[in-house]
C-alpha cells in the first residue's frame, strides 16, 4: 500500500523490513505495506478522563474474586451513568462528560509475589543502560514517588513509537501512561536498539534486552511478579503482541495501542489483553488489530458475545469519526476462560489525524483494566 501525502510533504520511499515510520519533516517518507506504522503523536493538551471502566475477572494464578463475572464498558459521546447488577456491570462515558463506573463487574484480590528487590535500598529514577548481547541498552525507570521498598509494586513497560525515543513516550506519545500511574507503579520506558521494535533483524535482539531490563527491574526494586504488564503503541504495541506470546507466562498483561501480530507461535501462558485502536487508522489497520484481538480471544478461550454489543459500540465511534469528534468506547469478550479480553475503539484524529496510535484517554484506559486484575 503506498500512502498518499499532502502535497507539501515529500513523496514516499520503499520500505526496509516489513514496515517504516515517519522520518523528520525534511526527509524522504516511507511506503506502509505491512500492517504497521509508528505513533508520532505529539505531546497536547491532556483533555479530560473521558470514561472509568470496571474490569474482567482474571483466571491466571491463585485469585478470589468477587462481583459479576465479566465487567462491560463503553464510552458515549457525552456524559453517562454505571450499569448495576451481576455479570456485565459495566461503565458508560466519554466524549466530553465522563460516565459514572457501574457495579457488579468482577474485581480480583491476588496474593502479591514480591521480587527479590524487596526491602532492598533502590537506586532513583531516571535514565540506565543494560549490557545485553554485547549492546548498550537504554531505558528509564519512573519509581512512585513515596516508594516503599517493603511494598510490592505493579511494573509496567511502555515502548515507543518507530522512529520515536523512551523519553518521548514518557513525555507525551503514551499519554495517560506517565500521568495516571506513576504513584500506583513501577514504570519502565526502554529504547529500542533501532527505529522500531518487532521489525525481524532486531525483534530477538529487543525481546532479549526486555528479558535483560525485565530481571534487573525485579532483583532491584520491589516488584510484585504477578503484576507485570507492558503497552506500546504502533510499532511498540505490535511488539507488545510479541511479548504477550513469548513471555506470556510472565506478564499479567499486554495493552498494545494500534498494534499488529507480528508472530503467533510458540506462546507461552494467557496474558489478559486490552487492545485500542483507532476506527480509521491506514498505517496499522483496523483489521491489522481485529485479528491480533481474534488471536488472543483464541488464545484466552473467549467466546464472540461482547458486553456491551461491539456492532452497536463500533456504530458510535463510526458516527464519531465522520462528525470529527473525540470519542472511544471499550467491549469485554465473555466466557473467557483463561483471564480477560478488551477491546477499545476511538475516533481521536492522532497521527497525520488518521486515528493512528495513541489517543489521550490512553494510559487511563489501560489502567482501568490493568488495575482490577
Amino acid at each position: 500500500m503506498t500512502l498518499d501525502f499532502p502535497p507539501d510533504r515529500p513523496r514516499s520511499r520503499p520500505c526496509v523490513g516489513s514496515r517504516t515510520d515517519p522520518l523528520p519533516a525534511e526527509s524522504a517518507r516511507c511506503d506502509c505495506t505491512a500492517v504497521n506504522r509508528p505513533s508520532e503523536i505529539l505531546p497536547r493538551a491532556a483533555l479530560p478522563a473521558l470514561l472509568l471502566l470496571v474490569a474482567c475477572s482474571s483466571a491466571q494464578g491463585p485469585v478470589e474474586t468477587s462481583g459479576g463475572t465479566h465487567g462491560g464498558a463503553t464510552g458515549g459521546s457525552t456524559s453517562g451513568t454505571g450499569g448495576t447488577g451481576g455479570a456485565g456491570g459495566g461503565a458508560t462515558g466519554g466524549g466530553t462528560t465522563g460516565g459514572t463506573g457501574g457495579t457488579g463487574g468482577g474485581t480480583t484480590t491476588r496474593a502479591p509475589r514480591p521480587s527479590a528487590g524487596c526491602s532492598k535500598t533502590p537506586g532513583a529514577s531516571g535514565a540506565r543502560t543494560i549490557a545485553v548481547e554485547g549492546y548498550t541498552g537504554n531505558y528509564l525507570v519512573s519509581l512512585p514517588t513515596a516508594y516503599d521498598s517493603a511494598k510490592p509494586y505493579p511494573l509496567g513497560f511502555a515502548f515507543h513509537g518507530y522512529g520515536r525515543t523512551h523519553e518521548q513516550c514518557r513525555d507525551g506519545d503514551c499519554r495517560g501512561f506517565q500521568s495516571v500511574m506513576s504513584e500506583e507503579a513501577i514504570l519502565v520506558y526502554p529504547k529500542s536498539f533501532t527505529e522500531g521494535w518487532e521489525q525481524d533483524p532486531v525483534r530477538d535482539k529487543n525481546a532479549a534486552l526486555f528479558e535483560s531490563i525485565l530481571d534487573a527491574t525485579l532483583a532491584e526494586f520491589c516488584v510484585d511478579e504477578g503484576r507485570v504488564f507492558v503497552a506500546g503503541t504502533s510499532s511498540g504495541a505490535s511488539f507488545s503482541n510479541v511479548l504477550a506470546c513469548r513471555y506470556g507466562d510472565r506478564l499479567l498483561a499486554a495493552a498494545p495501542v494500534a498494534g499488529s501480530l507480528p508472530e503467533n507461535t510458540g506462546c507461552q501462558g494467557n496474558p489478559a489483553i486490552v487492545a485500542i485502536h483507532g476506527i480509521d487508522d491506514p498505517h496499522v489497520t483496523f483489521a491489522a488489530g481485529e485479528a491480533a484481538r481474534d488471536f488472543f480471544l483464541g488464545r484466552n478461550g473467549c467466546s464472540t458475545t461482547t458486553t456491551p454489543d461491539l456492532a452497536t459500540t463500533h456504530a458510535t465511534i463510526r458516527a464519531s469519526r465522520d462528525a470529527m469528534t473525540t470519542n472511544q468506547a471499550c467491549v469485554d469478550y465473555q466466557g473467557c476462560s483463561s483471564a480477560p479480553v478488551r477491546w477499545c475503539e476511538h475516533s481521536e484524529g492522532g497521527y497525520d489525524n488518521s486515528t493512528h496510535g495513541w489517543p489521550t484517554a490512553g494510559g487511563q484506559l489501560i489502567w482501568d483494566f490493568v488495575s482490577p486484575l
